[in-house]
């Protein structure tokens, strides 16, 4: 039987990645992206994960018809500067959309796993959420608190035949660093690449049922990073 996926983030970097390495095993993908499409296999539901009461009603309407066997939280951006930088705004919604979000798809997710006694939940953190760094106060923030919301889930849910997994890469080489004032540099072993992202999780979606891979941390060879003078847009 084919096995159904939820993917946020499929518009770019590593949520599209997977969506299209799960597509190519033979997974059937519902992405949630800023942009919609379709096709036999993979069809996408326009959503601003930046709303909760968006998030709630369009995850209450898809469950009503739908039903999944894991799902892959892989959208979120990247805010840096010192905290007194960002606006009250800015600061709601990188939380909102780095770690609220993902809390309020679990919430209507889990009960469905429960019942059906399985659902691999796998969460892509960052190395942000080990060690927090100069300027990464915003980020750092939400992901630390995406780490510990993984650590108490898994704990929650291994009785009910649930895995929750949590990946922390270092630097991706991705869209994520296209508003930025910094990106890793050019050479290969400077940055993971989404492909690469998506080979672990569909390595963890295929492990065995009694295993669980708790956090799995994985960084670029060679860390070397190019600055720029451009502000963020």
């Amino acid at each position: 039987m084919t096995r159904r996926i939820l993917i946020t983030g499929t518009s770019s970097g590593i949520g599209q990645a997977t969506a299209r390495l799960l597509l190519e095993k033979g997974y059937s993908v519902t992405g949630i992206s800023r942009k919609t499409e379709h096709d036999d296999k993979f069809k996408t539901i326009q959503l601003d994960l930046a709303n909760s009461h968006d998030i709630d009603k369009c995850l209450k309407q898809l469950l009503k018809t739908t039903s999944f066997d894991g799902f892959i939280h892989a959208a979120g951006y990247g805010g840096f500067g010192s905290i007194e930088q960002f606006s009250v705004t800015q600061i709601e919604r990188a939380i909102q959309v780095n770690l609220t979000s993902a809390l309020l798809i679990a919430r209507l997710l889990v009960p469905a796993f429960r019942k059906q006694q399985s659902g691999r939940l796998i969460f892509i953190g960052s190395e942000s959420a080990l060690n927090a760094g100069r300027k990464g106060a915003l980020y750092s923030a939400a992901k630390f608190g995406l780490r510990g919301f993984c650590q108490a889930l898994r704990e929650d849910c291994a009785s009910d035949g649930i895995q929750v997994s949590l990946i922390n890469p270092g630097m991706v080489r991705s869209p994520f660093f296209d508003k930025l004032r910094f990106a890793p540099a050019d050479q290969p072993e400077n940055a993971i690449e989404p492909a690469q992202i998506a080979e672990l999780v569909d390595y963890i979606l295929a492990s065995n049922d009694n295993i669980v891979f708790d956090d799995v941390q994985l960084t670029p060879r060679i860390k070397s990073i190019n600055f720029s003078s451009h502000k963020n847009k």
